[in-house]
């Protein structure tokens, strides 16, 4: 027995001629809003003021339904756009920690620690300078004449 195997299974398909499901949704969704806003607007106003919002709720619905952007669809190339434009692009190397994203919340945490560290830090040079002051007052090879 032979079967047809389909080649390409990731393409849509084809409704109404060249026109897949959800680009015949698109066009017919913005279609009628274009022709909605035309009609309320163009009984009470001129040509000038009707045809720009008419004209780019026309662009707005081509593009979302035919424009591709790299083999990528346009309201994904969009949502694309908009996560890296409000992700933070800085990120931080920390060991054994995973990815960390630096933040604007994180200046509390910092200064929370650093004031911890200052207290360590103090600790130890007071520490430190007891030590010197031992060793200095004690060390028999430091003569002192």
């Amino acid at each position: 027995m032979q079967f047809k195997i389909p080649q390409d299974v990731l393409r849509s398909d084809k409704i109404v001629g060249p026109l897949t499901l959800r680009q015949l949704i698109m066009v017919t969704a913005g279609g009628g809003t274009a022709y909605g806003l035309y009609s309320v607007l163009s009984k009470q106003y001129f040509v000038e003021i009707w045809i720009f919002p008419v004209g780019f709720i026309t662009l707005l619905t081509l593009a979302f339904a035919f424009l591709k952007y790299k083999d990528i669809p346009f309201e994904r190339a969009l949502l694309l756009f908009l996560e890296y434009q409000l992700k933070p692009r800085q990120r931080t190397w920390q060991k054994m920690r995973g990815d960390y994203i630096r933040s604007v919340f994180d200046t509390v945490l910092h200064v929370e620690k650093k004031a911890a560290n200052d207290n360590d830090l103090q600790k130890k040079q007071k520490t430190l300078h007891e030590i010197v002051n031992i060793v200095d007052t004690q060390n028999p090879l430091n003569h002192q004449s």
